[in-house]
C-alpha cells in the first residue's frame, strides 16, 4: 500500500497532537543543535584522520577520497554542517527572545 506524501504528513500530524507528543521550540532547537554539532565533531575528526593517514602513506586526498569531486563532497559536507549549527545556535536564542 503506498501513502502519498500529504496523506503521510497528515496522518503523522494528527497522531502528534492527539497523544500530546509535542516537543517545546525550544527544546527542539536545542536538539537539532546538538545532534548537528555532534555531527559536525564526528565529520571533523574523520577529516582528520583522513589527513594523517594522507600524510604518512604519501597519498593526496582525492586519492583517498575517489576524485577531486568527492574531495569537493567532503569539503562541502563540513560546511554545511558547520552552517547547520550556526543557524540551529541562532534559533535557541531566537526562540528564547519570543517567549
Amino acid at each position: 500500500m503506498v501513502i502519498c506524501g500529504k496523506v503521510r504528513g497528515d496522518l503523522i500530524k494528527d497522531f502528534v497532537q492527539k497523544r500530546g507528543f509535542t516537543m517545546g521550540k525550544r527544546k527542539l532547537s536545542i536538539t537539532v543543535f546538538l545532534l548537528s554539532l555532534f555531527s559536525l565533531l564526528i565529520s571533523l575528526k574523520l577529516f582528520w584522520n583522513l589527513g594523517i593517514f594522507v600524510d604518512e602513506y604519501g597519498l593526496s586526498p582525492d586519492i583517498v577520497n575517489g576524485g577531486d569531486l568527492w574531495l569537493t563532497m567532503d569539503w562541502l559536507r563540513l560546511l554545511l554542517l558547520l552552517l547547520l549549527c550556526v543557524v540551529s545556535g541562532i534559533s535557541i536564542f531566537r526562540v528564547k527572545q519570543n517567549k
